[in-house]
């Protein structure tokens, strides 16, 4: 299979406009990288905007908490305790978000407060830790120790130098907070909470209670002051998959947690159409391939296919619809079809004209051949004739041999002008018509003649000297077949293909114990007395076995004389033909 392919032309192109276009495809994707990485650094900070922006309302209060406790831990640093009450009275009744403001002193009892009442903290776990943080801290308590009432506190701590006297404490009710952030917000699914540096909860939009539900499950709040700045992908505490943005809100103070579904991940450049405009590249750079290899298919390789099958239908023979018409081709392939129909018509013509002078020849062959065999038919006849009148027996069998001989001449002929091929003659059908012309010569019907004749192709110059040899050496036969025991004159024709490519003729005939030839002269002597003692039909044996290099071979017994001949079958050689006649 990846033979074949290696092979195809398309498959060929397609691999070197892959090529081609690989680089592209790669400087596409690099670049689609660096823009999705510049999305989505542009979605997280648009994240964290949205994030800061949600939440501006509480930020400005919870600041606004923190200055006016740094500003109240100056004026009551050291004044009496009647100033000190009158001061923070005085802020909290000039002041509609704020509920109660106190001091506490390092030794934890509070004198000083907006609503004159007097507690001791002295143990406080809270205070310890706002003496020991020595700075601002916000946190959130769900039942204020004064107020009784759920109140998120902004605290700052009073110097005197580098000595702390105590820390100022501002409420403010947890309810105007969470107004504050539930406020119309830029995006509907945004939920926010804001939490404190001790990783508690100061507010929310969901309320204190809802808030686990939509932060992050997997990341404790105290760890989420450490990702200040970031934006990632995680687990609620509901189950369900959010992206979370963590913005700060007040410095070394609290910090702001954004929390958004899934749905926002096309925002933040994580999602399915991010993924997607990856992709892109790499599908048009596939478009591309695919579209180059089918308008190569189009406009190339079906009409080379076109072509070939025409090709190959006009080199099997196909003449009659060999006129090739592409469907708009480009203009080298039309070019190539005009090319194609000319040499078609013009080897159509030349083929016409071939078979036309090739019938001519066949028809103008065939007369000579015809004329050849009338003309020696007719000379048979003179002979005929001739020898009728006669007087003397020697010189009708003189006529008589010289007839058989001028009659196998014209059965020749007669084949050669009757087979399909003029160029072979079927030796088979030229032998079986020469052993019913001899056979004649038994008119009573006592001879018994067995034949096995195969079908052999010969050129004629080895067919004429073959029919010749056969009737000369059939003729002999007839006349010194002799009487077995068992009562048969028996004469045996055989003509065969042996293995090499040699043909093997074989005439044998039976012979009276008290009369048999002579084994000087071996089938002759006695033709040799009928022709006069010239010894004619053995001088014609041996030359027609001349033509054919033949090799003969003589067996004789008692019963059975037996002539076989062996020659090479070859092609025609008028030159050979010529020298071994002569």
């Amino acid at each position: 299979m990846f033979r074949v392919l290696k092979k195809n032309l398309g498959a060929r192109i397609a691999f070197l406009m892959s090529l081609a276009m690989l680089p592209l495809g790669l400087i596409s994707v690099y670049q689609t990288h660096v823009v999705v990485d510049e999305a989505q650094d542009l979605s997280k900070a648009a994240l964290l905007s949205e994030t800061v922006a949600a939440a501006s309302g509480e930020r400005e209060l919870i600041q606004q908490a923190l200055g006016a406790a740094q500003g109240l831990s100056s004026a009551v640093a050291r004044v009496p305790n009647a100033a000190c009450k009158n001061i923070l009275a005085n802020f909290i009744g000039d002041q509609q978000l704020f509920i109660f403001a106190g001091f506490i002193a390092a030794d934890g009892r509070m004198d000083c407060s907006s609503n004159g009442q007097v507690r001791n903290f002295a143990g406080s776990q809270l205070l310890r830790d706002s003496l020991e943080r020595a700075g601002p801290a916000v946190r959130m308590h769900p039942s204020g120790p004064v107020t009784q009432q759920s109140v998120i506190t902004a605290s700052h701590p009073v110097r005197s130098g580098a000595e702390i006297l105590g820390v100022v404490s501002i409420s403010i009710p947890h309810s105007v907070a969470n107004a504050l952030m539930e406020n119309p917000l830029p995006s509907t699914q945004l939920k926010l909470a804001s939490v404190n540096i001790d990783g508690d909860v100061v507010a929310s939009t969901s309320g204190l209670e809802g808030a686990p539900g939509f932060l992050p499950r997997d990341i404790p709040t105290t760890k989420l002051l450490t990702r200040v700045g970031q934006t990632f992908r995680g687990v609620a505490g509901n189950g369900e998959e959010r992206f979370f943005a963590v913005a700060p809100m007040i410095d070394d103070v609290m910090v702001l947690v954004g929390s958004w579904p899934v749905s926002a991940a096309d925002a933040s450049g994580e999602g399915p159409r991010a993924r997607l405009a990856v992709i892109f590249p790499a599908l048009m750079w596939l478009a591309g391939i695919g579209v180059a290899f089918l308008g190569l298919q189009r406009l190339v390789v079906r009409h080379v296919r076109e072509l070939r099958s025409a090709m190959r239908q006009f080199a099997l023979g196909e003449r009659k619809h060999s006129h090739l018409a592409l469907d708009d081709p480009p203009e080298e392939l039309e070019e190539a079809q005009r090319a194609f129909n000319r040499m078609a018509l013009i080897l159509t013509e030349a083929e016409a004209r071939q078979e036309k002078d090739l019938r001519d020849k066949e028809v103008l062959l065939k007369e000579v051949h015809h004329r050849v065999k009338n003309n020696l038919q007719l000379i048979a006849s003179i002979m005929n004739m001739q020898a009728r009148s006669a007087r003397s027996a020697e010189a009708r069998h003189m006529l008589a041999g010289l007839q058989r001989r001028v009659r196998g001449l014209a059965m020749l002929h007669r084949t050669l002008y009757t087979t399909p091929d003029l160029t072979t003659v079927d030796s088979g059908d030229l032998i079986r018509t020469v052993v019913e012309d001899v056979s004649t010569l038994s008119q009573d019907g006592s001879v018994v003649l067995d034949s096995e004749i195969a079908s052999v192709a010969l050129f004629p110059d080895q067919a004429v000297p073959l029919s010749m040899l056969v009737t000369e050496a059939l003729t002999n036969a007839y006349k010194y077949v002799g009487t077995t025991e068992d009562g048969v004159r028996q004469i045996t024709i055989r003509l065969l293909e042996v293995e090499n490519g040699d043909v093997e003729l074989q005439v044998e005939n039976s012979l009276d114990i008290e009369n048999h030839v002579p084994d000087s002269q071996p089938n002759a002597a006695p033709d040799a007395e009928l022709e006069g003692g010239d010894g004619l039909g053995n001088r014609l044996m041996t030359a027609f076995i001349r033509q054919l290099d033949g090799r003969v071979t003589h067996t004789k017994d008692e019963r059975l004389y037996a002539l076989h001949i062996t020659f090479p079958r070859r092609d025609f050689s008028p030159q050979r033909r010529i020298d071994n006649a002569a």
